[in-house]
């Protein structure tokens, strides 16, 4: 996979730069953000990059446990987010921004309905609360294993087998 442009914070710095356009309030009382982090690539051609962001701050109550929600913050900026992305590569230079007006209105159309839903802030955090919390897990059940090599090949290194 390749590189996944994403907003700078605190934790985070892009390869290149993109800029904010636009923050739209919904009726739910959440804030979507507009990118773009178009760039060009060669000559005339460019990568049309289009970004909607909502970000969202879970509570430690959101969490199985204090462990995990400590992890959280140690990790991220404290937020999870939902996040719609749109590439258009070897786009010339004069349809740039008219390709981009148009990801933007499709998205919009298609999109304002589903994320403007009353208890879409409570899923967004059960289900981004869920996935890093097996992503905690699976990273210290591989801990675990590699420790455990270790301390196998630390009392093997010496026997000899026939």
């Amino acid at each position: 996979m390749g590189y996944i442009w994403l907003p700078p914070s605190k934790n985070y710095v892009p390869l290149w730069e993109g800029k904010m356009l636009e923050k739209i309030t919904l009726e739910n009382g959440l804030v979507l953000e507009i990118w773009n982090y178009s760039r060009k690539l060669a000559g005339d051609r460019w990568l049309v990059g289009f970004l909607a962001q909502i970000g969202v701050e879970p509570s430690k109550e959101d969490f199985s446990g204090e462990k995990y929600y400590k992890v959280f913050l140690e990790k991220t900026d404290g937020k999870v987010y939902y996040r719609y992305r749109k590439e258009r590569t070897f786009v010339s230079e004069e349809l740039v921004w008219e390709i981009f007006k148009n990801i933007k209105e499709n998205f919009l159309k298609a999109a304002i309905p589903y994320l403007s839903h009353p208890e879409f802030k409570e899923r967004l955090i059960k289900h981004e609360v869920k996935l890093f919390e097996q992503k905690v897990d699976w990273e210290i059940s591989v801990q675990m294993k590699d420790e455990e090599e270790k301390k196998w090949e630390e009392e093997f290194k010496n026997r000899e087998f026939i």
